[in-house]
């Protein structure tokens, strides 16, 4: 994979130097795509790191080599081998985590009485939504204004913000991804679905009133990423008939209307952003101009900062997050005192490894991007092993951390996300929650015979094909002791898997 990776790279950089830029941009995109293709074949799983990097980052380097803006500049060799690092040590991180853990298979993990009091998944979600609108509310009062309602202001969400406060507002775009788990958990129950709506029209009313089209879109891409890693991995495979066809057309128009919507009341509007981003055809419609910016200019920082940068900052960059926690940049804001290095005010976002570079050089890179692959691998076979167990909703909410991950990998082209404090702050509230439910071994949720019935089957099927009447027994199972399989009823199996954990739940026949 590497040698193919390398081979095209490379023609496609010399295809750009004898000014053959759209060339090089298809080559450079279809490479991303193979790659994500290829990774998704391997692994047998639509979200996955490795792949999702190379679609986003290599394809949105790949779109920036059309040069189409009078911003763009000539790329520099180093930008070149920076670009090319990134994936490159990427992929041996990931590669490198599997050779540690020598592919072994999930451990299947007992269940244990725990001394810690069961949390409602319900609870839970409510109490989402009650903290992060009366953080919300808190905002509104000490700032006293409210960013949809402004007049003329395109920055007026920027100018939202109470320190500290603003992190647990917008982590409102998690809730929709909480209520998905949960309906995954249980799809008969209606107050799963119930939640879900709520949650989605939750999220576009605050999105709405903070104009904010990065946590919507955040809010919808993480939902996907669980949906589709629910659906890929199930037994009954994902169709698309004409209602999954129409809910999906109509979710897309949904989205664009809300997002134009919120694009106007930041005051952005067609005048503004040609002004922004100077394209070479003037008459470029905006729908072609504001995606393409929105990616291929953060490539152009990047460049820009490599060529014009006369001295590392040796971590501040990257531990700009932790100076933020701890107040350090409060009493001594020498230590994040740093050059911000970008060609346009307005077009301020770069790439994920801005900082890495801004750092360390290409060294900062390597080391890096080699440890978000083996870290992410890391989280990805945690995430799926939930699928191995008897008890798949045990902590499902280990898939709302890996979809954020994988959400990175995505929009790798368009932000420094792990230099980011609201970044951390997520990731620390999701691994409190997860810990929490891990702590109490699982929810409140009971287990029906319709999901141990559903185990049982998933278990033969990866076992051995069997007839529809008899499934192998629950504890040879999960003893792994193939030789002293037998067959027993289907009924046996549910009830005697039923009546080996009745000291720890109690169950009600659905």
């Amino acid at each position: 994979m590497l040698f193919i990776y390398t081979i095209l790279y490379f023609i496609s950089m010399m295809l750009y130097y004898i000014k053959q830029g759209i060339i090089a941009s298809v080559i450079m995109v279809s490479l991303a795509i193979f790659l994500y293709v290829a990774e998704v074949r391997i692994s047998k799983r639509a979200i996955n790191v490795r792949g999702l990097f190379a679609l986003g980052f290599i394809g949105g380097f790949g779109i920036s080599l059309l040069k189409l803006s009078k911003l763009s500049q000539e790329y520099s060799m180093t930008t070149f081998l920076a670009v090319f690092i990134s994936y490159f040590t990427l992929y041996l991180g990931v590669f490198f985590e599997n050779k540690s853990c020598n592919v072994q298979k999930s451990k299947k993990v007992k269940l244990e009485k725990s001394n810690s009091v069961f949390i409602s998944q319900e609870i839970l979600l409510l109490v989402l939504f009650i903290v992060t609108f009366v953080s919300f509310v808190v905002e509104v009062v000490l700032l006293r204004f409210i960013p949809l309602f402004t007049l003329n202001t395109p920055h007026a969400y920027s100018s939202f913000h109470v320190f500290m406060i603003h992190y647990i507002t917008t982590f409102y775009s998690f809730i929709p991804c909480f209520a998905i788990c949960n309906y995954f958990v249980e799809p008969e129950r209606k107050q799963s679905k119930v939640f879900i709506v709520l949650s989605f029209i939750y999220v576009i009313i605050m999105a709405l009133l903070m104009v904010s089209r990065s946590q919507l879109i955040l809010s919808i891409v993480l939902s996907l990423f669980i949906v589709i890693t629910y659906k890929t991995q199930s037994v009954k495979k994902f169709s698309f008939n004409k209602k999954n066809v129409m809910i999906t057309v109509l979710l897309v128009l949904l989205f664009l209307v809300l997002y134009l919507v919120i694009s106007v009341n930041r005051a952005h509007d067609i005048e503004y952003l040609n002004g922004i981003f100077e394209m070479k055809n003037e008459k470029t419609p905006i729908f072609i101009t504001q995606p393409y910016m929105y990616i291929a200019h953060n490539f152009e920082n990047l460049n820009y900062m490599i060529d014009n940068i006369f001295r590392f900052s040796f971590g501040r960059r990257i531990l700009y997050p932790f100076f933020t926690l701890t107040f350090v940049k409060k009493f001594f804001p020498i230590v994040v005192d740093a050059p911000y290095y970008i060609i346009k005010e307005e077009l301020s976002t770069v790439t994920m490894i801005y900082d890495f570079y801004y750092d360390f050089g290409l060294v900062g890179v390597v080391v890096f991007c080699f440890l978000i692959g083996y870290i992410g691998k890391k989280l990805e076979d945690k995430a799926y092993s939930i699928f191995n167990d008897d008890f798949s909703f045990k902590n499902n909410y280990i898939l709302i951390l890996l979809s954020l991950y994988c959400y990175f990998m995505l929009f790798s082209f368009f932000q420094t996300y792990f230099s980011l404090t609201d970044t951390w702050v997520y990731i620390i509230i999701l691994l409190i929650i997860v810990t929490l439910f891990r702590m109490n071994k699982g929810t409140n949720v009971k287990p029906t015979k319709r999901i141990l019935k559903k185990n049982a089957v998933k278990r033969s099927e990866n076992k051995e094909k069997v007839t529809d009447e008899t499934y192998e027994s629950v504890e040879e199972v999960d003893n792994h002791d193939e030789d002293a399989a037998d067959d027993i009823k289907v009924d046996k199996d549910i009830d005697a898997e039923m009546q080996k954990y009745s000291s720890y739940y109690n169950y009600e026949d659905i």
